[in-house]
């Protein structure tokens, strides 16, 4: 007969043992889920590099709203004194490195991923303007309509500086403070705006520093 003593040892035994496999499975999963963090942040942070970079070269090609305003009035009265005159519009491919990574755009925070997805929603109204501009009916319309429609592309590519800007400013502030400063900033700038501020201004410079430490550098996971 088994004494009651042994018992006791077997259950404490088994409660010894099964104590280890779940403090191994907590462990295990909390070591998995570091390693996906990990993984994550580091990708979010290849995402808004690769973006970081393909906006800023857009936004330096775009140089400044003055510039575009300067390249339309004269475009403008080119057609005005020559109303044979037609543009011809480029069509422009400045979306490669999002469309390659739309499929992962999720992967960024909100705070940066909504500004992203206007600049490049405005791309994409530029890209279907450019197509209209350039077809037989563009060429049939009467020169002031015709100018209409171009000052019309030329505001759109406005829009697009400053959302371009936007988001650059954004990325930068998640990749140095994380959520808490990106929002921050995004405050920041609605104040600028409030104020009746370039907010594209401030960050003209970040345009030129494609390799941004603050475009790179985060090791956060996305909030």
């Amino acid at each position: 007969m088994i004494s009651v003593a042994a018992i006791d040892a077997r259950i404490w035994q088994a409660i010894v043992a099964g104590a280890f496999v779940a403090i191994g499975w907590i462990v295990n999963g909390w070591q998995n889920r570091r390693v996906a963090a990990a993984l994550r942040a580091e990708r979010t942070r290849d995402v808004h590099r690769a973006l970081y970079a393909e906006i800023a070269s857009c936004l330096a090609n775009l140089d400044s709203p003055e510039a575009l305003a300067a390249y339309r009035d004269a475009m403008a009265a080119r057609m005005r004194d020559d109303p044979g005159f037609v543009p011809l519009i480029p069509r422009e491919r400045n979306d490669t490195v999002f469309r390659a990574l739309v499929a992962e755009i999720h992967i960024l925070p909100r705070v940066t991923i909504d500004p992203v997805v206007s600049y490049y929603s405005q791309l994409f109204a530029i890209e279907a303007m450019t197509a209209d501009m350039r077809g037989e009916r563009f060429r049939a319309l009467e020169p002031e309509r015709r100018i209409a429609m171009y000052e019309d592309y030329i505001a759109l590519k406005v829009q697009a500086f400053h959302d371009g800007h936007f988001a650059l400013r954004m990325i930068d502030a998640y990749a140095t403070d994380g959520r808490n400063g990106a929002m921050e900033e995004e405050a920041r700038i609605t104040r600028e705006i409030s104020a009746g501020f370039d907010t594209a201004g401030a960050a003209a410079r970040a345009a030129s520093r494609i390799s941004s430490p603050g475009a790179v550098r985060s090791g956060r996971s996305p909030e």
